[in-house]
This record gives structure tokens, C-alpha cells and sequence, in this order.
């Protein structure tokens, strides 16, 4: 049976050879691709696809381009939570699933941070709704503060404010909905890493850095492997993400996740968890192709099936094998 990729863009399967069709809102409509408009940074940034508030219009797309496929299949969703709502054809099956209620819950930052509190280094959070937000109250007046919804997505809800925009932002607040709040940390590095779990055991990908745009907002641009982690930082990556993980293979998680962290203070504090591929999938998959391993959508897809996970051990800046840190 065919094996059809649904998500934003190509470009995030270019390294792959596990599909053979590919469904996605940017692309070359070559190599069996079928998109909803060729690929070019205008419509990119007219369709802010990573924004929750455009999955109705991203899930509108995806229905008109599944009508075409006509044989059998099976589909695998870069976001299960957007695919989902789709109207797959009855030729077709949507593959790699978890429960809704698990999706939906490691998609609310809140719910989430509110699971691993003291499991993980974690810093302080404040829950405010907009209409009870006083920048001047929580920041003595000159802090920076991070406002965060919690169902945004790559920084689309995410904003900084300051004793220069606050006045500005407040009023994107929305009165009735709960916001994260948190102090700014001006020394710190954003990393995320790719986790596979299966029933019998989970992989661990390298680290990487995040690129950051930091502005009004503060949104993911990129990611980055070719990084030096120290021995230290490394233990600790180790350490708090097989705590995760445990965790989450313990609720019945299976498949595809992403952890952001950030250290700061000589600590690895835990973020959120993405239930889904990553910005960083595209990246991370060449690094797995060109040592040979199986693309990181082979490992989603082998995950759900009852196969044991292979662990790629001679990757650059691998996070090591479990005993090396006991």
C-alpha cells in the first residue's frame, strides 16, 4: 500500500525515500508532490501555517488535495492534530495515531508543565487571563516578561513585553483567555530534541539549537546541529528527557515528539512538548539518511508497529546510550 505524507511543507521530506506521495500546502508538484501553491517566501508568509488560528484554512487545503488520491493508501500527518479533522477518503487511512486526549493535552502548555512540575527543572510560571494582566505589577516596572498562550504554536502567541511595548501588546490580549507568564532570561540558548518512542523502548535524537526571532514576538526561524553541548549539558539533556520520555510511554504515547528546552543558570529547564514532527525534521532526517539509519518517518512509522527502534549510535553529538551516564 502507498504512503502518502500530509503536512506544510515538501521540503521537510526532501532527505526521505519512505513516501510516495506527498500532500502539502508549499511544493514543486514534482516528484509526486501535490501542493496547494509552489513554494516561494511570499505565500509562506501569507499563510502563516504555524499559527492555530490558520488550521481551519490549512485543513480546508488538505481536504480539496486529498480528493485526488484515488488508490489505496496510507497517510502519515507532520501534525495528527490538523490531519485528523481532515476528510481522508475512504481509500485511505490515517497511520501513526495517537489518542485525541493525549494530543490534545501535550498541546496545552499548561497541562503539560503542570504534569512534570518537580519531575524536571522547570522555571516560574504565573496563569493570569489577559483581562488581569498588569505588566507593571509582575515586572517592577522594567523586567522583560514573556506572555504566552497556551495552545500557540512556533512562537505564534508567544510575545516580550516591555516597559516600551507593553501598552501595545496588552491590547492583543485576549480578556477571557489564560496566559503563561515568566520572566525573560537575557542568557539564555533555546535547544529542542527529537524523540521516537515505541512500545519496547524510545530513541533519543541529537540536540539542537534554536534560532529565534526576538522581537514583539518571540518566534522559531531555524535549527541547528552543528553544535558543541558540553559533557555536562549533555548528561543533563539525557537525564530529564528519558524522565519524559518514561512518562509519556507510560501514558500509552507512541511515535514522533519534540522537547524544547532552554539553559540558563547553569540549568536545563523544560519548555513544552510537541506532539508532532518538528521546524527541525527536515534537518535532523539528512543527518539520519546519511549515516544510514532510517528516516526519522520510518522510525514514526515503525514505531506504531510493534518494532523495536534502532539506535543510531554513530551520529555527531549523539546524546549516548544509557549506561554511559548511570
Amino acid at each position: 500500500m502507498k504512503i502518502i505524507y500530509v503536512g506544510p511543507k515538501q521540503k521537510t521530506i526532501e532527505n526521505s525515500t519512505f513516501f510516495d506521495y506527498s500532500i502539502t500546502l508549499f511544493g514543486d508538484n514534482k516528484n509526486n508532490n501535490i501542493s496547494y501553491q509552489e513554494n516561494n517566501l511570499n505565500n509562506i508568509l501569507a499563510f502563516e501555517y504555524w499559527n492555530p488560528d490558520s488550521n481551519p484554512k490549512e485543513i480546508k487545503v488538505y481536504n480539496e488535495l486529498l480528493k485526488k488520491i484515488k488508490e489505496p493508501c496510507e497517510i502519515m500527518a507532520h501534525d495528527y492534530k490538523i490531519v485528523s479533522k481532515c476528510n481522508v477518503p475512504k481509500n485511505c487511512k490515517l497511520v501513526c495515531k495517537n489518542k485525541n486526549s493525549l494530543i490534545e493535552f501535550f498541546n496545552d502548555k499548561e497541562k503539560t508543565r503542570n504534569l512534570f512540575v518537580g519531575f524536571v527543572p522547570m522555571l516560574d510560571y504565573l496563569y493570569i487571563k489577559g483581562k488581569d494582566f498588569d505588566y507593571n505589577k509582575i515586572s517592577n516596572g522594567n523586567e522583560k516578561i514573556v506572555v504566552q498562550h497556551p495552545l500557540g504554536s512556533g512562537g505564534s502567541k508567544t510575545f516580550l513585553f516591555t516597559k516600551y511595548n507593553y501598552k501595545k501588546l496588552t491590547k492583543y490580549l485576549l480578556k477571557d483567555e489564560k496566559y503563561i507568564i515568566s520572566k525573560y532570561k537575557e542568557d539564555n540558548v533555546p535547544y529542542n530534541i527529537n524523540c521516537v518512542i515505541g512500545k519496547e523502548n524510545y530513541i533519543m535524537f541529537p540536540p539542537s539549537m534554536q534560532d529565534l526571532d526576538i522581537n514583539e514576538k518571540i518566534e522559531y526561524i531555524d535549527s541547528f546541529y552543528d553544535i558543541n553541548i558540553s559533557n555536562e549539558v549533555k548528561n543533563k539533556f539525557y537525564k530529564y528527557t528519558s524522565k519524559i520520555c518514561d512518562k509519556l510511554k507510560d501514558m500509552g504515547y507512541l511515535g514522533v515528539l519534540g522537547i524544547d528546552y532552554i539553559y540558563t543558570n547553569d540549568e536545563l529547564y523544560f519548555i513544552e512538548i510537541n506532539p508532532r514532527f518538528q521546524g527541525s525534521s527536515r534537518k535532523l532526517d539528512k543527518i539520519l539518511v546519511d549515516n544510514n539509519y532510517p528516516s526519522i518517518f520510518e522510525y514514526n512509522y515503525l514505531a506504531f508497529h510493534n518494532r523495536k527502534l534502532v539506535e543510531p549510535k554513530k551520529l555527531n553529538n549523539y546524546i549516548g546510550r544509557k549506561e554511559k551516564y548511570e
